[in-house]
């Protein structure tokens, strides 16, 4: 993975940091010497772990549902107890992928996929602009809010609003030099899939994806690092396929 000196002792925020994408971007951040701040909601004894098998010094979990205004607050004062610096750059990537037939979805199921993957992300925004002098936020999209999903609509519906919101966002921090790109993962191998499904999407790879395999969350995490990065210096408002040739959009 490339080298990016520009990240060294920022104070990045990754949302959902702590498994499967966020936890390579963290893993991939801490490389670089950035100091990472990796939000989870729920999975204390998986956040306990992923905290434990790292000794980084630069290295902050925290439980934090940044959907909350005030959750959001006490995430932003324990960085500045911590570290006594602002917050540099935004990784917005917690999410939900919840699959069931269409007319079993229910209210609840569409109020907790926007809230998970779409209102923490804005609202998150909206505090880094405006009380931090954030450099670059990079939102974590999806192939499903490209091409829709009969799967998992309320999701694909999600992730193309976080899609549309990054837009929004980019012309909105222009004004403090703020980047907001979104990278779209298609197929990853990550946790968010059982055995079974990932079994089924290995096969199903070999004719849909023209790499002929699943993706790593390490390569979603590098693409990740070069937009949040001095290297992307003149990118905004840009969404990264990461598909393996799935969607060329």
């Amino acid at each position: 993975m490339a080298v990016y000196p520009s990240l060294k002792n920022k104070v990045v925020i990754v949302t959902g940091g702590t498994k499967g994408i966020g936890q390579a971007i963290s893993d991939a951040l801490l490389a670089n010497d950035a100091l990472v701040v990796a939000t989870y909601v729920h999975d204390e004894h998986n956040a306990q772990a992923f905290l434990q098998a790292r000794t980084s010094q630069k290295l902050l979990v925290v439980q934090s549902d940044v959907s909350k205004s005030t959750m959001r607050t006490e995430l932003f004062s324990q960085i500045k107890v911590h570290w006594n610096q602002s917050v540099d750059c935004l990784v917005n990537n917690a999410g939900i992928l919840q699959q069931k037939p269409f007319y079993d979805i229910t209210e609840n199921d569409w109020d907790e996929t926007f809230e998970t993957n779409l209102k923490g992300a804005f609202f998150l925004a909206q505090s880094c602009l405006q009380s931090t002098p954030v450099s670059s936020i990079v939102n974590i999209a999806s192939i499903g809010g490209q091409i829709g999903g009969d799967k998992a609509p309320h999701y694909a519906a999600s992730k193309a609003a976080m899609v549309s919101m990054t837009r929004s966002l980019s012309r909105l921090g222009s004004a403090q030099q703020c980047r907001v790109n979104a990278v779209s993962p298609g197929w990853i191998e990550t946790p968010i899939f059982d055995a079974k499904k990932l079994s089924e999407l290995q096969q199903k790879a070999k004719d849909e994806i023209l790499l002929g395999r699943l993706g790593q969350p390490e390569e979603v995490a590098a693409a990740v690092l070069f937009l949040l990065s001095d290297d992307a210096s003149f990118i905004t408002g840009q969404c990264l396929n990461i598909n393996g040739g799935m969607y060329f959009g």
